[in-house]
């Protein structure tokens, strides 16, 4: 596998699907209920089988033991097959089987959606320790000029000496924020390396994080999306319908149960001739009478469990609502924090700009340029962590639906 230049977040998602425990427990779990549901099915067809033994009569002081069937000595030896005619509860298993399927199916997309959670934070923490890393390596590239620049007005008399210590205490300070979030971002980096499944150090370089679009769509779209989407509620419901297969199944308890069979070989008392073989036919009828209410009380209890699965994919649908409502208002905030800062971003750069023309011509001196400097930092630094809130608050949104969050930056 070719490793891409640069690493969306789609690319990480997938990547980490593909090697996350939970999605491949998951799986299996989907392949274990499709084997169980063929097996119900096999039951409603016809079985061969193969019947074969030999019994004989003994008595004790002329006291029976045990009797044969049909003489002192009963052989047997057929090819039987049974055929299910009519059976209600084997129906109701092959239904119920087929549900669990479709249970397991949904946590599978539900576990993707977790896995792509965590792959998503981690992603977006390791692009702002970047974008944090970029701005204070921009401003230590504009403190060591300015250090050089102070440093020669000094040797030639035109600079204090406090300029020239307050110019290297800020050279000094940036060197050592940009320390910290290099530790931050290698940090960040081995944790989206576990998570993605990526190797110690092979991980790609982030692709660039831009904001395409700050629009919301109103929080009706994201209800009905959830609506659609959200393997949450589909599993609620395909719960729902193994609890009312299950009360089928305890409901025919109580209808009769005809098979059919087909037999041929030998069942004799006397020793096998070749004319002793032939075939057989037989019908036969289960039909339950009375079992002291042990079948009534199934059936209540599955009643009341299907009632609680209801209740459950009510009170799962309102948390859905709520988190959808909760992270909407998180989204609507982050893109008022994201135009905020962005507007300060541009007045503290404006105040720097000037600070800093003012301190090369001689007019200012070194503590209004670092003021104005570390304003301007922070100011970048609020604005590059409201960028990574909104795509943050937008993919959250997006995985409360049920939907895997676009990839900013990069390929969807």
């Amino acid at each position: 596998m070719v490793q891409a230049a640069v690493l969306t977040l789609g690319d990480v998602i997938e990547r980490a699907e593909a090697n996350q425990a939970i999605v491949l427990q998951a799986k299996q779990i989907v392949s274990e209920r499709i084997d169980l549901h063929r097996a119900a099915h096999a039951d409603l067809l016809p079985s061969l089988s193969l019947i074969a033994g030999s019994v004989w009569s003994q008595t004790r002081n002329g006291q029976p033991l045990f009797v044969a069937a049909n003489a002192s000595r009963e052989i047997i030896g057929q090819i039987q097959l049974n055929i299910p005619l009519y059976s209600p509860q084997l129906n109701a298993l092959q239904t119920l089987a087929r549900n669990q399927t479709d249970v397991a199916r949904y946590q599978e997309r539900e576990s993707r959606l977790l896995v792509a959670a965590r792959v998503t934070a981690a992603y977006y923490r390791l692009a702002l320790w970047n974008n944090e890393c970029a701005v204070w390596r921009s401003a230590l590239v504009a403190a060591k000029f300015l250090f050089k620049a102070t440093k020669k007005g000094y040797q030639i008399g035109s600079r204090s000496r406090l300029d020239l210590v307050q110019t290297h205490l800020m050279l000094t300070q940036i060197r050592d924020e940009l320390r910290q979030a290099m530790v931050g971002a290698t940090t960040a980096r081995r944790i989206l390396e576990l998570q993605s499944g990526y190797p110690f150090d092979g991980l790609p370089d982030l692709a660039v994080i831009r904001l395409y679009d700050l629009t919301l769509p109103k929080e009706q779209i994201f209800d009905r999306q959830a609506a659609r989407a959200q393997p949450l509620l589909h599993a609620a419901e395909a719960e729902i319908q193994a609890a009312r297969s299950q009360l089928r199944y305890h409901r025919s308890a109580r209808l009769p149960v005809v098979r059919g069979m087909i037999a041929y070989g030998i069942d004799t008392g006397t020793l096998p001739q070749s004319h002793d073989l032939g075939w057989q036919v037989g019908l036969t009828l289960h039909m339950p009478i009375f079992g002291f209410g042990n079948n009534r009380y199934r059936i209540a209890a599955a009643q009341e469990h299907l009632a609680a699965t209801e209740a459950s994919k009510q009170a799962l649908l309102l948390r859905i609502q709520d988190r959808i409502a909760t992270d909407y208002g998180a989204a609507q905030a982050a893109v008022n924090a994201f135009h905020n800062e962005k507007v300060l971003e541009q007045e503290t750069r404006a105040v720097y700009q000037m600070t800093r023309k003012g301190f090369l011509a001689g007019a200012l001196n070194a503590l209004a340029l670092q003021q104005a400097e570390k304003n301007w930092v922070q100011a970048r630094l609020k604005l590059a962590a409201a960028a990574i809130g909104v795509l943050l608050t937008k993919a959250q949104l997006a995985l409360d639906t049920g939907v895997l969050p676009q990839s900013f930056g990069g390929k969807a």
